[in-house]
């Protein structure tokens, strides 16, 4: 997803035979290009409103795939159909935790990764709450740790977890080079 925002394209196919090589699933091949249409509006405007346009970006692109059906229930959540909430039509934060599963299920793990990104203010919120959800944490906290860096920005990384990261000068370098 990185990769394609650079170069400014944004070839979903790319996407989905990347997330084939560990995922060949078509659904998570689905939630790859969902997440990576909310990676794209939040590298482009970093605010709480890019999550749910990307989301809705991606329920349009995706709305003639029968995977896209799964998902009902995140476009619902965050108010893109059904019913909302009167004066928030975006409600997706006033679900509370025994609302959100996050098991491992490929649906499941990338609505709670977006629960966590809107119901926290913070990148260290968001990354702790997604670790705080048990099951499939690691999982759950890459997924709305990439998101919450995209929309609070690599200072927003509490300096004593980067201490604390093992090789971070060659992980940083990497990421440097891959970025030039």
């Amino acid at each position: 997803a990185l990769y394609e925002y650079a170069k400014g394209t944004f070839e979903l196919d790319n996407i989905h035979t990347a997330s084939a090589l560990t995922h060949a699933h078509k659904r998570s091949m689905l939630a790859c290009g969902i997440y990576s249409f909310v990676l794209w509006e939040l590298l482009k405007s970093p605010s709480k409103a890019s999550i749910r346009y990307g989301l809705n970006k991606a329920r349009r692109f995706y709305r003639n795939n029968s995977e896209n059906s799964y998902y009902y229930n995140l476009y619902h959540r965050i108010g893109l159909i059904g019913l909302q909430f009167e004066d928030d039509p975006d409600n997706f934060h006033r679900f509370e935790r025994e609302d959100i599963k996050s098991g491992g299920y490929v649906v499941h793990t990338l609505e709670a990764a977006i629960w966590c990104l809107k119901s926290t203010s913070s990148y260290k919120d968001c990354v702790l709450k997604a670790v705080n959800l048990g099951d499939d944490t690691d999982t759950v906290a890459a997924i709305a740790g990439g998101l919450a860096g995209a929309l609070y920005g690599y200072e927003a990384i509490p300096k004593e977890w980067l201490l604390k990261l093992h090789k971070r000068r060659y992980i940083e370098s990497m990421c440097d080079r891959a970025a030039s």
